[in-house]
């Protein structure tokens, strides 16, 4: 197939040649031919279909400042990818137009010409909830706020007196969904997908392994590219924790996420904040294995399915708190465990280690600790830092016991390190320019508006 359009200023037509298939010759092909359980694979295609579709043409709508509309939004003038993972959907042509006389006749054209063009031509299509997926391709193309402008728009037309068909039908559905979404959020494409994606494999493997699920969903985020709508959607991990892992959890741990959850949308809430209130969920409910082992991701998004960590409860004169233990093994397959220093006494023998190795350090309130302990829980090593901004933080030091060196401990110190600071979205680590050939191995270098060596958090290749 060919797309383009015809350019007014210059007289020209333009066209370039697409080598996928139109949504309608797809779903012809894929009809005709019946291979394997065609009818579920094309019942889920079908809604990223519209999705995509009605973000397109939104697209189009929003760019005329919602004056002109494409007069003909048919399954045969528009390409989409076959995947719900993928991006990439063309309209073949935008030259045949017509003035956009009201919200309620750019709807009844691309329900008309897009959805009821194909289910007159391949009944199976139909589904009784497409019109939730018209309204989201608007939300997603228009945003949130604007977005809901359109629908309440479209709403109070559909109050008054007019010849649009499927009014009864509409209303309610669109009422309803404007209320969810001013409720709970707007759920973004990626994400629905990536969920439906995740029960679609888990109905096939009920009994899969807690580090199977677990690897399943880091799979999906990175996939669906989840990680690159948590800007724009602060919930996007915790929605999609909450409706995968914790879809059976009990009433009021699920209602407890979903207040963390509006937390996140609020701009003012700060990340810190938001990551003592998930980790604090160990604290609040007695929390079964599974929701453990996902809480306890949830919180740290660093931690791969197989890492062996968990939350543990911590009480000291100033309450109890939650820390996260993690064990690794050193080069000798032998075990170590790191976390926060517990107790006074513990950040006391820290600095006891730094001066036993000539190393004259001065803690500050300011400052965090990790520390590596022994199978026997002693410390043989540990480091400080302190946040300097929003985005950066500031590693002071790093020692390891003289008996364990050269044993892995300072890598996986210093990677536990890293991991819990891009977990906490922080972009770089500055330290001094002492022994700057061991911190070049970490992906530390010089640069300018630096004192000292930086290392990039974000561009070491894991989005995890």
């Amino acid at each position: 197939p060919k797309f383009g359009g015809y350019w007014d200023d210059y007289g020209l037509w333009t066209e370039a040649f697409v080598p996928r298939d139109s949504v309608a010759k797809f779903l012809s092909r894929e009809l005709t031919r019946k291979e394997g359980n065609y009818e579920q694979r094309l019942h889920f295609l079908w809604t990223f279909f519209v999705w995509n579709a009605a973000k397109a043409y939104m697209n189009f709508w929003h760019l005329t400042n919602r004056e002109i509309e494409l007069a003909n939004p048919l399954p045969d003038n528009i390409t989409i990818p076959t995947h719900d993972y993928q991006t990439g959907t063309l309209l073949y042509s935008v030259s045949q137009r017509i003035k956009s006389t009201s919200i309620t006749s750019y709807f009844t054209n691309f329900y008309n010409m897009f959805i009821t063009k194909a289910i007159e031509e391949f009944p199976a299509l139909k589904n009784d909830s497409i019109w939730n997926y018209i309204f989201s391709g608007v939300i997603e193309a228009e945003g949130k706020e604007k977005g809901l402008e359109i629908l309440s728009a479209f709403k109070d037309e559909l109050q008054k007196p007019n010849e649009f068909e499927e009014k009864e039908h509409v209303l309610p559905k669109l009422d309803s969904f404007i209320n969810i979404v001013n409720l709970s959020g707007y759920i973004p494409q990626a994400l629905f997908f990536a969920i439906k994606r995740f029960h679609r494999w888990f109905e096939l493997n009920e009994g899969a392994s807690l580090s199977a699920q677990a690897e399943m969903l880091y799979d999906l985020y990175e996939t669906y590219e989840l990680f690159d709508l948590e800007e724009k959607y602060p919930a996007v991990r915790t929605q999609f924790y909450l409706r995968t892992a914790f879809k059976d959890s009990s009433k009021e741990f699920i209602n407890a996420l979903k207040e963390i959850i509006k937390k996140q949308h609020d701009s003012n809430v700060e990340k810190e904040v938001i990551q003592e209130l998930i980790s604090g969920l160990h604290l609040q409910f007695q929390l079964s294995e599974r929701e453990e082992f996902f809480v306890t991701r949830l919180s740290f998004p660093h931690l791969k399915p197989t890492d062996s960590a968990a939350l543990v409860k911590v009480k000291s004169d100033f309450g109890t708190a939650t820390n996260l233990v993690v064990q690794l093994i050193d080069n000798d397959n032998v075990p170590y465990t790191i976390r926060n220093p517990i107790t006074p006494k513990e950040i006391s023998r820290l600095h006891k280690l730094f001066f036993e190795t000539n190393l004259n350090v001065h803690f500050n309130p300011e400052h965090q600790f990790l520390v590596a302990l022994s199978e026997r829980g002693f410390i043989i090593g540990g480091l400080f830092y302190s946040r300097v901004d929003d985005q950066t933080a500031h590693m002071e030091k790093i020692v390891v016991s003289s008996r364990y060196r050269r044993n892995g401990i300072s890598e996986g110190l210093m990677n536990e390190l890293f991991n819990r600071l891009k977990g906490e979205h922080l972009k770089y680590v500055t330290t001094g320019f002492f022994r700057p050939e061991y911190f070049y191995r970490f992906g530390f270098k010089i640069e300018r508006k630096y004192s000292g060596l930086v290392k990039d958090l974000l561009n070491d290749g894991n989005k995890k």
